[in-house]
């Protein structure tokens, strides 16, 4: 068991690193890409890139520090057998998710973005994205952010992936939301075709 323990925290720890790694790396890339105008209002996309850049970097220190001092064991009296079940299960909700957002970033290229709960800014030269995991979900990003958070929660049971999950989950559903008025504004009956065809986040059923 001991050794199991080890694969997985290795597996998470280095899964979460790339993973980290990808994301803060395509979004500095962004800014080398011509901009449509936001659709919605956010002060975000109006502050200057080297704001944007250091609001963005201090937000992720913030939030690995507040992980850190928040790793504490969830109140959960469990016996050994569901602990081990729960591990399990939590390792292959992880290496999904994380498979899921890789595949989902690859699959984007140069039409990843970002976006706020608010607004959502395409590229000046969007393509619409439909194939990949695109072909069956139309976020399938925002879906492998929870399943990796909701692993890391299941395997730990403390407090920081609960808390992240918790505050990812809503945020992510209105940036979804958001970026389907962009989509849908900008591709008119493309979209709507493409819409019919996926589902919003829970493939074959939502």
């Amino acid at each position: 068991m001991a050794s199991f323990e080890a694969i997985t925290n290795w597996t998470i720890i280095a899964g979460s690193a790339v993973l980290l790694a990808v994301i803060i790396m395509s979004w500095l890339a962004t800014y080398r890409i011509p901009k449509a105008t936001p659709v919605g209002s956010s002060k975000w996309f109006s502050m200057p890139i080297w704001a944007q850049i250091g609001a963005g970097l201090g937000v992720i220190v913030l939030f690995i520090c507040l992980g850190s001092l928040l790793w504490i064991p969830l109140p959960l009296d469990i016996s050994p057998t569901v602990s081990v079940t729960l591990h399990i299960v939590g390792l292959a909700a992880f290496l999904v998710g994380l498979f899921l957002a890789l595949w989902a970033r690859w699959t984007l290229g140069a039409m990843y973005g970002v976006s706020t709960s608010s607004a959502a800014q395409l590229q000046a030269k969007h393509r619409l994205v439909q194939h990949g995991p695109y072909a069956f979900v139309r976020h399938p990003m925002y879906l492998g952010y929870w399943l990796a958070l909701a692993g890391v929660t299941l395997v730990y049971r403390t407090w920081t992936p609960l808390l992240f999950l918790v505050m990812c989950v809503p945020s992510f559903y209105r940036r979804a939301q958001r970026e389907e008025v962009a989509l849908a504004t900008a591709f008119g009956d493309e979209w709507r075709g493409y819409a019919a065809r996926a589902k919003f986040l829970i493939p074959f059923v939502h």
